[in-house]
């Protein structure tokens, strides 16, 4: 987190949190780092009402949260939903509705609970569409939509560390069986990290790999400004 400043003081975090065990354990962790802060957090859930249990998985999740003082709003995608590209479609919501709560309460800063293997993932998802050094350099730390700071701190933390956080303090999780449907490609891409990592591209090397694409495109993205500044009268 201390990479990531500046936060309010006192620090008021909104968290996107599905009920899964990698949002679950941001959640619990980010409530602990603000309130050593004097801050909070307020956990938001979309309920895509793609699935009959999606409530009742909300309600179960805001009464885990209401145990440990937290702070929890469902924010519900309302509405005729698409036919096709549902997967795409669901995450433009989510972000909309996520983006659009924290804009109306004037919270600046959203976190995300992507970790290591989903930054791998996400580079080899754009590897096979043939992207260059901004596609490969996969999700950033930090980015800004629609004047909120979308925020990424567990982009180097294996999906086993969440985990065993959440044993640890002893908090279930959902398990949402999309995740295991094959017909989504990120999923695919999941299955096949056991047997890139046999060959030595493993989660943490790919995303070493996103990371210095990064670099590099931060270097070109300085070079092309100076270019720009010589080229003024």
């Amino acid at each position: 987190m201390a990479a990531l400043r500046p936060f309010a003081k006192p620090p008021q975090l909104a968290v996107a949190c599905s009920g899964g065990a990698d949002s679950m354990a941001l959640t619990l962790l980010a409530d602990e780092w603000a309130r050593r802060r004097g801050g909070g957090v307020t956990a938001l859930t979309v309920d895509h009402g793609l699935r009959r249990e999606s409530a009742e998985e909300a309600r179960r999740l805001g009464a885990w949260l209401a145990a440990r003082g937290i702070a929890h709003q469902v924010l519900r995608w309302r509405g005729a939903k698409p036919q096709a590209n549902i997967a795409a479609a669901a995450r433009a919501a989510r972000y909309g509705l996520l983006l659009d709560w924290c804009r109306r309460r004037h919270v600046g800063d959203l976190l995300v609970a992507h970790h290591q293997e989903d930054q791998a993932e996400t580079f080899l998802l754009r590897l096979a569409r043939g992207s260059g050094v901004d596609g490969l350099a996969a999700m950033a730390p930090v980015a800004v939509a629609d004047g909120v700071r979308l925020l990424r701190p567990l982009l180097g933390v294996p999906r086993g560390r969440l985990r065993a956080t959440l044993a640890r303090r002893r908090q279930a999780w959902i398990e949402d069986p999309s995740n295991d449907d094959p017909a989504y490609a990120r999923n695919r891409m999941r299955k096949l990290l056991p047997l890139l990592a046999a060959e030595g591209l493993s989660a943490p090397r790919l995303a070493a790999t996103a990371a210095r694409m990064a670099a590099a495109r931060t270097a070109l993205e300085v070079a092309t400004a100076a270019l720009f500044r010589t080229g003024v009268v």
